[in-house]
């Protein structure tokens, strides 16, 4: 951002909360001024979590409604909630929102909704077989019209389209579907051909790559890179040391649709998690030059970056 310049625009998100059980409550949806100097509720329920924008529908916002984190079957639904842009004054709290649930009741645990480029599809993680994944429903209508992409007895999830519409890129356990701790990144077209997975942690089949937890996926404007969350540095002293704070999965990295070129760009003790990758920002402004006190830091090739911990 140039010096002088404040941040312009509203953010949609959901507050989340941690129970005495340790598990994740969100207490419901709100829309936050760019600079911080206001905030709307748009919904109170509880359990709604992880939230996309519409890019072509002004006043829409696709929610998750539910306890996502739990199994297959559990009910969670996919949701559309819309809201007149008009109504983000100073003197309101509240805006009048119409809420529509795009799946059923019964369908299971469908979550992660993401929309596609044209603003017609949106695809989520459904476990309404018995296993959690991905298909796609009309934005609009919900299982009017409905698409499995994925399938089989593991788990497809956090799915992300690319800009261009012709790949959605999500995260699965899939190279060792017994092992849910264990995720890597895939591709696949949004009809559920092409699929292959994208080798970021080593080569193709070695032990390194196939035990990473690689969540949080999504495209680059271009459609060129991959932004994801990961621990491919491995375990070191700094983070841990933070008491309670140590996460498995949280640095950022990227790399390209091949999975070369990866670039670390986080290096801390905090989950940097659901990342976006704003349209004005491309790689190269990612700067990997030398660090400006290089003598101070001793022996070490890892860059300096500057980052925003979530």
């Amino acid at each position: 951002m140039e010096p002088g310049r404040e941040p312009t625009g509203t953010i949609v998100f959901a507050s989340v909360g941690v129970t005495s059980f340790g598990f994740f409550k969100s207490p419901g949806v709100t829309i936050l001024r760019a600079d911080g100097s206001k905030r709307w509720v748009l919904a109170k329920q509880p359990n709604l979590f992880y939230t996309s924008w519409s890019p072509t529908e002004s006043g829409v916002v696709f929610t998750s409604a539910g306890p996502i984190f739990e199994t297959p079957k559990a009910t969670v639904r996919v949701a559309r909630i819309e809201f007149d842009p008009s109504e983000l004054t100073d003197d309101r709290g509240d805006v009048y929102v119409a809420v529509k649930e795009l799946t059923r009741p019964e369908a299971g645990n469908d979550a992660f909704p993401a929309v596609s480029p044209c603003g017609r599809w949106v695809v989520f993680r459904s476990g309404r077989s018995g296993h959690k994944n991905l298909y796609i429903v009309d934005a609009a209508r919900g299982e009017e019209t409905i698409r499995r992409v994925t399938e089989g007895e593991w788990i497809d999830t956090m799915p992300s389209w690319s800009p261009d519409g012709e790949l959605i890129a999500f995260s699965s356990n899939r190279h060792e579907p017994a092992n849910a701790a264990v995720f890597s990144i895939y591709l696949v077209r949004p009809d559920g051909t092409g699929l292959r997975r994208v080798h970021v942690a080593g080569p193709p089949g070695s032990a390194e790559a196939d035990k990473e937890r690689i969540n949080h996926v999504c495209f680059s404007p271009d459609g060129e890179w991959l932004l994801f969350t990961a621990n491919l540095g491995g375990v070191v002293a700094e983070p841990i040391s933070g008491p309670n704070q140590f996460q498995p999965y949280g640095d950022l990295y990227v790399c390209r649709l091949d999975g070369s070129g990866v670039r670390r760009l986080t290096c801390n003790a905090y989950e940097n998690g659901t990342p976006t990758w704003g349209p004005a920002l491309g790689v190269e402004s990612l700067s990997l030059g030398a660090p400006a006190a290089d003598d101070s830091l001793g022996e070490f090739d890892e860059p300096l970056w500057l980052s925003c911990d979530v």
